[in-house]
């Protein structure tokens, strides 16, 4: 028995309806998120892996400076007045090198390289580099810091051989060209025959001291940037692939074959979150991002704030601070103790640099109030000095970074030194740096193309679907039934006007005969 066409009809529009319903909202969505847990895997095919090995356009690396106004009154116990001098632009490229994956537990190790090229114009305003700056001296109150908090008996013989290594100085403070303690590097002269500066610089040497390059004839050279530049880090890092769980990407689970740090107690030691360069997909407002960061030896655990977009794709914003280490329980075990804990929005970063540096945001935005009281000269604004990410959420795909960072020193007094005898005996900033990220159009396209289009091509066609198996079977039934409608449309009772009949009155064609009427004359 052949079916009527319209019944024919009826069965395609109902196939086409129920296929729209089970492609576009179940089936589609298992094929992206499989597709998808394919694409952002770290493995060896996948286009992510190549951006992650080696990103394939520069960050955008920013310096800002703060220039001392009144070093000499500083020196006396002033509260120290500064001025921001910068940004001293940087295009930062970076690559990971030393790859090696490792099949049997789904991890990849590495080592980074950095090189930096400076922009002078993308820099301030008529910014070379060569600007002369006055600034607390870093590596001389690294010295100070270092011997004060381990060995507090040689401050003495510290200054001995500052005398000898800086001939000399009258306080604490360096005047220099910018783009010298950056990246080119300040001379200490390490050829002194006395015993002090000797010994000094044989320890130096030794403990193999960050940011200083040891050169011929003993002369060191110290910078805060330039051992970076053009170098290999020598930390293996070591992440997960996300092969077998992609949820795991980018996962760091040791650095140098150890799986926990050992400067901190608890589980502050614990490796929480991504390397940072790349992060697991499908996220959600209620997710909590983290990242690794080795150059603070930390987690960080950025928290969703509000929904983005950026270039016509939807992102979701996270920021992040330094924290509140002596109020919340989670920061504690970055202490000894609570009680000795940094006010806060201040991070001691002694056991991980080695040096007697503080890490905070800029302007000490959200930081202890006490902290802007004693320098002069800072503004703290939350657009312009906080740290932000925009990611995809279903790739995971950060779309638009800022992180920023600044490092302070303590103006150490004490009276065993006669350079620090007077001095404010308060933490002061050096200089902050912001790490950008802003994807371009080839990547955004590249984006859409391979997400979003495929994304919405199948939102319209499902739709379509529906709304035309719909019509269809309605039109199908309509026609199948037509016969009973109209049935229905004229039956009696149905909603067929009753017409009564109407009584008819007899109509007298013929006018009554009327007299005619009187013409006077």
């Amino acid at each position: 028995m052949q079916l009527p066409k319209h019944l024919k009809f009826a069965i395609g529009s109902g196939g086409a309806a129920l296929f729209g319903v089970l492609f576009g909202w179940v089936m589609f969505p298992v094929i992206l998120k499989s597709q998808l847990k394919k694409e952002m895997a770290l493995s060896k095919k996948t286009d992510v892996r190549q951006m992650w090995e080696k990103i394939p356009f520069a960050l955008d690396f920013k310096i800002y400076i703060f220039n001392y106004t009144n070093a000499e009154e500083v020196q006396k116990g002033a509260v120290p007045i500064v001025k921001e001098i910068g940004p001293y632009h940087f295009d930062e490229w970076k690559e990971k090198v030393e790859i090696e994956d490792h099949e049997d537990n789904d991890t990849i190790t590495y080592k980074k390289h950095d090189v930096f090229y400076f922009r002078p114009d993308l820099s301030g305003a008529e910014l070379t580099g060569e600007e002369i700056v006055v600034m607390p001296h870093p590596f001389m109150l690294g010295m100070v810091g270092v011997v004060a908090k381990d060995k507090p008996a040689m401050l003495n013989m510290i200054g001995k051989a500052f005398t000898g290594i800086f001939d000399n100085p009258s306080d604490i403070f360096l005047t220099v060209k910018a783009m010298d303690i950056l990246f080119r590097g300040i001379n200490i002269n390490c050829a002194r025959t006395d015993f002090a500066p000797k010994a000094v610089c044989t320890a130096l040497k030794k403990e193999g001291v960050t940011g200083l390059v040891i050169e011929p004839n003993n002369q060191y050279r110290f910078s805060l940037f330039g051992t970076r530049n053009d170098s290999i880090d020598p930390h293996v890092v070591t992440v997960k692939r996300g092969i077998k769980n992609v949820m795991e990407v980018g996962q760091v689970v040791a650095i140098d074959g150890k799986p926990t740090l050992e400067i901190w107690r608890d589980h502050c030691n614990e490796y929480q979150g991504t390397d940072g360069t790349v992060f697991p997909p499908f996220l959600t407002q209620f997710d909590r991002l983290q990242s690794f960061a080795g150059d603070l030896c930390r987690s960080f655990k950025p928290w969703y704030q509000r929904q983005t977009s950026y270039r016509g794709i939807k992102t979701n914003r996270y920021i992040a601070n330094i924290g509140d280490f002596a109020n919340d329980p989670e920061l504690n075990c970055f202490c000894d103790a609570p009680d000795t804990c940094p006010p806060k929005g201040l991070m001691d970063l002694f056991k991980c640099m080695k040096a007697p540096m503080y890490a905070s945001l800029p302007h000490f935005l959200d930081s202890d109030p006490g902290l802007l009281k004693n320098v002069k000269g800072l503004n703290p604004d939350i657009n312009e000095h906080g740290i932000e990410i925009d990611f995809e959420p279903i790739s995971g795909t950060p779309m638009v970074a800022k992180q920023r960072i600044q490092f302070n020193m303590r103006l150490l007094k004490t009276d065993k030194l006669e350079l620090c005898k007077d001095l404010p005996d308060t933490i002061v900033p050096l200089f902050w740096i912001e790490e950008g990220l802003a994807l371009n159009k080839t990547f955004v396209n590249m984006l859409k193309y391979q997400l979003f289009i495929p994304k919405r091509a199948v939102g319209v066609i499902r739709w379509l679907l529906v709304a035309f198996g719909l019509l269809g079977l309605m039109g199908s039934f309509a026609f199948h039934f037509k016969d009973r409608i109209m049935r229905f449309a004229v039956s009696p009772g149905s909603a067929e006007a009753k017409v009564q009949p109407i009584e008819q009155k007899e109509i007298s064609v013929i006018a009554e005969a009327q007299e005619p009427a009187k013409i006077s004359m």
